[in-house]
């Protein structure tokens, strides 16, 4: 999906750089948090600068930045890829996203409406439909948009940007948490978070929020190498996905 033409419709002028970084950047920051790129996969600047409709310079630019922010790293030989997320660090930002989510989730209980609670619910019957069909990109997608709007509700302004940062870290993982066959896809955690929504339960649903963030930590750590995460295809997966 390019992010826009060259010239506007308008007045055929070239669109601002710094609007064409700030999509670049939003484009690569869903790709990460809904783990449609994945651990040890290499960024080509080339074939993200065609996808994307623009010159490398702007994607050059947002790599830098997340590479900056713990999203990327730049290797020896000067390429930028997907961390593969040693043991130890996967185990604390697990940890983190424990204590962060868990309390934008109590708050969220607290300042819960019916609308919230009807989208939520929306968002997880198209969320079991995807695991059904086993439709991965539709299983991240909607379980990302479950867990921000869920988190969102908070009102949080401090707590939002900090899930954020540990959602680009460990957004890459969430894929190869559907191929381990200990870990259950089935978003029963989030049956029981809108159940403590509607009982106005904050103890309940953080339960849930922890014990879903958890299973799939534990779950991850059990495939982790020495070295890391990383899949064997990683360099010829293409994920396509709407942001």
């Amino acid at each position: 999906m390019p992010i826009q033409k060259a010239e506007n419709q308008a007045g055929g002028e070239k669109p601002a750089r710094g609007h064409i970084q700030e999509n670049v950047l939003r484009y690569m920051r869903r790709g990460l948090m809904v783990g449609a790129f994945l651990p040890g996969q290499v960024m080509s600047l080339r074939k993200l600068a065609a996808g994307l409709g623009t010159s490398p310079m702007p994607v050059r630019e947002v790599l830098s930045r997340l590479v900056a922010a713990n999203a990327l790293e730049e290797t020896r030989g000067g390429s930028v890829r997907v961390p593969r997320l040693h043991p130890d660090k996967l185990s604390d930002l697990f940890s983190v996203r424990e204590m962060l989510e868990g309390m934008a989730t109590e708050l969220a209980v607290k300042k819960a409406t019916p609308e919230l609670i009807g989208e939520l619910t929306e968002i997880n019957k198209q969320l079991l439909v995807a695991i059904e069909k086993r439709d991965i990109l539709n299983c991240l997608s909607f379980n990302q948009k479950f867990h921000f709007t869920l988190y969102e509700a908070s009102g949080s302004e401090v707590l939002m940007p900090l899930i954020e940062s540990m959602w680009l870290q460990v957004g890459p993982t969430m894929y190869m948490s559907l191929l381990i066959p200990s870990m259950p896809w089935n978003a029963s955690d989030h049956k029981d978070i809108l159940v403590a929504l509607k009982e106005m339960n904050a103890t309940a649903a953080k339960k849930g929020i922890v014990h879903d963030i958890r299973t799939t930590g534990e779950a991850l750590l059990s495939v982790a190498g020495p070295q890391g995460l990383e899949l064997p295809f990683t360099q010829g997966l293409e994920l396509q996905f709407d942001y």
